[in-house]
């Protein structure tokens, strides 16, 4: 962008920010425009859309120069290799990942989602998440359970979110992505930080909007996922993978947390939804941890 209205003071790299999509035509826009709005102005857009077919990639050809626009294939996606890709092909000394349908809530998004990153002690950062409107009541209480102040997730063996999130070239170059796991190589990645001596820093005040209704179905799916790549991401040790540790436990205290939170905000839906949603999201869960620690041979 050739705007170069920057901060006033303070840390000011070139930003390249990487966002990637795949059949979001009903919010990509709004993504794209607050971006495009942003108070920092020192960056440039990339898009790496994996081949959409709802009219996504014609939005994208609205906003964007065609030479910083990439089509991969849906059919072949890997999340590591295309992360990898974007950083072999952006010029920025902060790289900025965030999702099409993760629509940041401000102007000022950027600059505060990268501030932190001129503490060279600090190797990546993540920003916060809120519910769209229309997000089913658990889904809404798992995205501020995740999120919100940043002290409930910073009690877990650890969390990150790429779907808005920073990093500098140079921590990017040193640790490429994982390519091995289909799902959350933004856990691997940045837990390979953290065991580096490398902070990772939540950023609350650098919002986005983001999130999905899954189905039981995509549920299952999504959380079988993430127990396959689980079992690579905490192969010495860090979680206890047994049944009962692993999936009936979280089952039983997510259900009562559920209906705690059900009955505070009077949910009848968080009610209803609780047991069949946490039943295939451990089961799920389950399975993949089980199913990984056969693939990577940990068992």
């Amino acid at each position: 962008m050739e705007d170069q209205r920057l901060k006033p003071s303070g840390y000011q790299p070139t930003v390249s920010v990487v966002m990637r999509s795949y059949n979001d035509y009903s919010v990509i826009r709004s993504t794209l425009d607050i971006i495009q709005r942003q108070t920092y102005r020192n960056f440039e857009l990339w898009n790496f859309d994996s081949s959409s077919t709802d009219g996504t990639f014609k939005i994208i050809q609205e906003f964007n120069d065609p030479k910083r626009i990439r089509q991969n294939d849906s059919a072949s996606y890997n999340p590591g290799s295309i992360l990898n890709e974007a950083v072999q092909t952006v010029g920025g000394d902060v790289v900025v990942f965030i999702n099409s349908d993760a629509t940041p809530e401000s102007e000022e998004w950027l600059e505060k989602l990268i501030d932190p990153l001129a503490d060279p002690n600090v190797g990546a950062v993540y920003g916060r998440q809120t519910a769209r409107p229309d997000c089913r009541a658990l889904f809404v209480k798992d995205t501020e359970r995740a999120f919100g102040d940043g002290r409930e997730a910073a009690n877990w063996v650890h969390f990150f979110s790429m779907a808005n999130s920073a990093a500098r070239r140079d921590v990017l170059e040193r640790f490429p992505f994982e390519t091995k796991v289909q799902y959350s190589e933004d856990i691997e990645w940045s837990y390979r930080l953290r065991r580096a001596g490398l902070e990772i820093r939540y950023v609350a005040v650098a919002a986005a909007t983001h999130s999905h209704n899954y189905t039981l179905l995509q549920s299952y799916k999504r959380h079988c996922g993430e127990g396959k790549a689980e079992a690579w991401i905490f192969r010495e040790g860090e979680i206890n993978t047994s049944l009962l540790r692993y999936a009936l436990l979280p089952f039983g205290m997510e259900v009562l947390r559920d209906l705690q939170w059900a009955l505070s905000k009077g949910s009848i839906d968080a009610a209803l939804h609780t047991i069949p949603l946490r039943a295939v999201q451990k089961w799920g869960r389950w399975r993949g941890v089980r199913e990984g620690q056969k693939v990577y041979g940990l068992v």
